[in-house]
């Protein structure tokens, strides 16, 4: 099938058009972006994703994608336009729709027959709706027939290629069956479930799988706060909770709060567009505040737990928001760093992917061109990404390089007893120091 991806060298769109490259499928990806396109045309990616250099090549090599800045083109020569343009978050928190309408009009204008507009950016319910009456009103041939279908992604920055590639499931939401036909034919290579519902109940799958995930990220957050104060260890407790099959494993590993571009936007968006129908969202609304704790209790440690502040030397380690991406936005760790670098602090960072930060967080820190060189002299240690480097550190070496034995591990990737065994004053997320004496032997009858 012919498609074209509008948007298509961002994160969603260009992973989609690569995908579908592969199987079989002739893809334009369109995008305004001259310094990105410029990249792809030279064979570079502008994003850091695992697997994602082997779908350029394959795509590449096969002739089956194009990067350019012609939306005439890649409309009149496409059969399915996918829109994956961003929709970030507005001043209020509710959802900046201006890159969809304006790409929504752009698309009308050149349309020279059927086409099946398939909207894959993460976008409020009802925005289907929406889109069909600015296609309609921008149409140079009111006659040309067309149909806007919802197909919400579903990829983790990190494993968004094999997510793409091998999904398990494929939601789409449609309103007549020759979409739908449409639909099923794009997909016939993909081997996984495909779910057909309306285009409202589909737009809203998103937010709901969103804001669940994020309801549970918050909830053992809770839990390991509640553990620290009792003196309890987390990690006990999560084994014997991940044995449960009513609850499972996954997303119940505490840390720093969720980040990235997803999962706080779009419960905000849940929040306000739920408030325009009337429907009041309590527990999310506190699914939110209790992810912004998070990043303020771990700050509140630091300074309480540093003297003389202004001669300190912070060390931090991972800037990304998660382990497998290059993505800082919304990440815990740029949090942390912001509030740290009005202190007084000399503020040293490292991450293996992220090399650069938005003025005037940039010039703030200093970067450093190893771990060691990081860790060297340093009073604390703040891991923020469960880098897999990181997991893999000496803490012996890290014991002899500090000035300090200090760690603050928000990702709870060293064993705390070996932590203080070695001599560290450890804190990792969910556990008190005081169930541990000072050999690291994890004491008895404490309460």
């Amino acid at each position: 099938m012919k498609i074209s991806i509008i948007g298509g060298t961002g994160y969603v769109g260009l992973i989609t058009g690569l995908g579908l490259a592969v199987n079989g499928h002739d893809v334009i990806c369109m995008d305004g972006d001259s310094r990105k396109l410029n990249k792809l045309n030279n064979g570079e990616l502008p994003i850091f994703e695992e697997g994602l250099p082997k779908l350029l090549k394959e795509a590449t090599d096969r002739n089956k994608v194009v990067f350019t800045n012609n939306i005439k083109t890649a409309v009149r020569k496409s059969d399915i336009i996918l829109i994956a343009v961003g929709t970030p978050e507005g001043k209020n928190g509710d959802t900046d729709m201006s890159q969809m309408i304006l790409a929504l009009k752009l698309v009308a204008g050149y349309m020279n027959n059927y086409k099946t507009i398939v909207i894959k950016s993460t976008v409020p319910v009802g925005t289907c709706d929406m889109a069909r009456m600015i296609i309609k009103d921008n149409l140079n041939n009111p006659m040309i027939p067309f149909d806007v279908v919802s197909n919400p992604e579903f990829l983790r920055e990190g494993n968004a290629v094999s997510d793409f590639l091998k999904p398990d499931r494929i939601v789409v939401g449609v309103d007549t069956p020759k979409s739908e036909v449409v639909m099923k034919e794009l997909y016939s290579t993909f081997d996984a479930p495909m779910i057909i519902t309306d285009t409202r109940s589909s737009e809203m799958v998103k937010y709901a799988c969103n804001a669940y995930l994020a309801t549970r990220l918050s909830f053992i957050n809770e839990i390991s706060e509640i553990s620290e104060k009792v003196n309890a260890d987390i990690h006990a407790i999560l084994d014997v909770m991940k044995l449960d099959k009513r609850i499972g494993s996954h997303y119940l590993n505490p840390g720093p709060g969720f980040g990235g571009p997803c999962l706080s936007k779009d419960l905000k968006s849940l929040i306000i567009f739920a408030g325009k129908a009337n429907a009041d969202l309590p527990l999310l609304k506190a699914v939110l505040e209790r992810n912004e704790m998070q990043i303020r209790n771990i700050f509140d440690y630091v300074m309480s737990e540093l003297k003389d502040i202004g001669s300190k030397k912070i060390a931090v380690l991972g800037l990304s928001f998660k382990a497998g991406t290059n993505d800082t936005r919304n990440s815990p760790a740029i949090h942390l760093l912001e509030k740290l670098s009005d202190t007084k602090t000399r503020i040293y960072v490292y991450d293996p992917v992220v090399k650069n930060l938005e003025e005037p967080l940039h010039t703030r820190v200093a970067f450093s061109t190893s771990i060691m060189d990081t860790i060297m002299d340093a009073d604390c240690l703040i891991i923020m990404t469960e880098w897999p480097e990181f997991k893999e550190l000496e803490l012996e070496i890290v014991y002899a390089s500090m000035k300090t034995p200090f760690i603050i591990d928000t990702r709870n990737i060293f064993s705390p007893s070996k932590a203080y065994q070695l001599g560290f004053r450890y804190k990792g997320i969910g556990f008190a120091g005081s169930i541990f004496d000072n050999t690291g032997v994890a004491l008895k009858n404490i309460i």
